[in-house]
């Protein structure tokens, strides 16, 4: 009889320990279970920071990166019914502006005092109901407090978007209406979104400071270029000021000697005249003669007087008249050159007030020049008309010598016109300065058009109306 009772009993025990063993085991398969849920819920947590990461990483702009936050923060904690994004807007850190909502709608005026607690915080922060409630109590007045109740959420999380020690705003989400609350354990994922979040503004502000610096330093480098040409240009201009004043100082200790031998023969060719009959042949020559000295004598000084104004008087001046006087003068030197002259001159132009032997002597510098770059031989072609560049401009007067020579090669046509700078062998490097020095006190200019093998022409563009600084020479 005892034995049967110690056998109920035992089995009694047992059953109670296999109850037991039962509770345990059930126990542990709900942790076990919550353990595999808490894991899935990890994982699809990372999988949407990584989502939203690679999302970030594509996006150029901050308006596209706040939208994506807020969209993404909705999927990322079940139970969110709202949303925002705060940003301060301007330096210093006075005001927060609403820059992204989701779903977007009309922001509740407790969003607003939520996103102050917020961007104030070292991290994020979980506020449930009586706490929000308090909160929301003491920093709304009772009548908006009264309207503005029913948007309450039940539980909300709020992340501060900071970099170092920045403050750029704050990630506010909001659960649903009803019974919904947020747990601790949602605080670091919070917190993980807005970091990724203010990495990716900071990127973009870095990115625009770039481009602002790059644009800066291509500005300064343009700038740096343009005073470095501006200083080249003004070195080169110094530069041949020292060289014009060079030559004026040469011509005129040169011009007493030279001179006196051209007074000496226009007065032998004086006396010669007084000799002949006035209807000898050999008066039409003697007065060539006579004339080229006088002209030599104004060149001699013209060239004494380089780098000063000019004292010459000015005239109504046919500029055909002196292109055919030039042309005729040098027939013979052309003809020997085996050079064809062809000749297109505008008729009835106007005539121009100018020095009339300086621009002679342009003409007939730039034809001798033309024939020298034409040794076996080639044509000549003078031209002159009026041109406009544009209809509203007054009228130029254009002429223009061609040769069909050797041509002139690009990197000596910016240095044609200084001082002293000849391909020549035998040049002086001064035909073509002075020349452009005479239609530079005329108002004008000289233009140069080459092609190496084919042929060269100047192009002189002299105004209708003398500037005012040549009648102040003239006079």
């Amino acid at each position: 009889m005892i034995e049967r009772e110690d056998a109920i009993a035992y089995i009694a025990k047992l059953e109670r320990e296999l109850q037991a063993a039962q509770s345990r085991i059930a126990a542990l398969e709900r942790e076990a279970a919550l353990y595999l849920q808490h894991n899935r819920d990890l994982n699809r947590r990372l999988a949407a920071l990584l989502s939203v990461s690679a999302a970030l990483l594509i996006a150029h702009d901050i308006d596209t990166v706040v939208t994506i936050v807020v969209q993404r923060a909705i999927e990322l904690f079940p139970g969110t019914a709202t949303a925002y994004i705060y940003l301060f807007e301007h330096e210093p850190e006075e005001r927060l502006q609403l820059r992204a909502s989701a779903p977007e709608h009309t922001t509740p005026l407790f969003c607003s005092i939520l996103a102050g607690i917020g961007a104030k915080a070292p991290r994020a922060l979980l506020i449930n109901g009586p706490e929000l409630e308090y909160l929301l109590h003491q920093q709304q007045p009772e009548a908006t407090l009264v309207r503005d109740s029913r948007q309450w959420p039940q539980s909300v999380l709020l992340a501060p978007l900071r970099i170092e020690r920045q403050r750029m705003g704050v990630l506010i989400v909001c659960s649903e209406q009803l019974s919904h609350l947020y747990h601790p354990r949602d605080l670091p994922f919070v917190q993980a979104l807005a970091d990724l979040t203010v990495i990716a503004i900071d990127e973009i502000h870095q990115r625009q400071r770039a481009t602002a610096l790059q644009h800066d330093l291509a500005l300064t480098q343009s700038l740096r270029a343009e005073a470095e040409a501006r200083l080249n240009a003004a070195q080169a201009q110094l530069l041949q000021s020292a060289k014009l004043a060079a030559v004026g100082e040469l011509s005129a200790s040169v011009a007493h000697e030279i001179n006196n031998p051209l007074y000496a023969a226009r007065n032998s060719l004086y006396l010669v005249e007084q000799d002949l009959p006035p209807d000898a042949p050999q008066r039409t020559f003697l007065t060539i003669a006579q004339q080229e000295l006088s002209r030599i004598a104004r060149i001699i000084t013209r060239m004494r007087d380089f780098y000063r104004p000019s004292r010459g008087e000015l005239t109504n001046a046919n500029i055909n008249a002196l292109l055919r006087e030039t042309l005729e003068l040098v027939t013979t030197h052309l003809r020997h050159s085996h050079v064809t002259v062809h000749t297109q001159l505008a008729p009835d132009l106007p005539p121009i007030v100018a020095h009339a032997d300086q621009l002679r002597q342009v003409f007939l510098n730039i034809i001798l020049n033309a024939c020298d770059a034409m040794p076996g031989g080639g044509e000549l072609t003078v031209r002159s008309e009026l041109i406009a560049s544009r209809p509203e401009e007054p009228m130029t007067l254009a002429v223009s010598i061609s040769d069909t020579g050797v041509g002139i090669d690009p990197e000596h046509i910016p240095h044609l016109f200084e001082p002293f700078y000849t391909t020549k062998p035998h040049g002086t490097g001064l035909g073509l300065a002075i020349s452009a020095h005479i239609i530079t006190q005329h108002g004008g200019r000289i233009l140069v058009d080459s092609q190496p093998g084919v042929g060269t022409t100047f192009t002189i563009l002299l105004p209708l109306e003398p500037p005012p600084t040549a009648v102040a020479q003239g006079q």
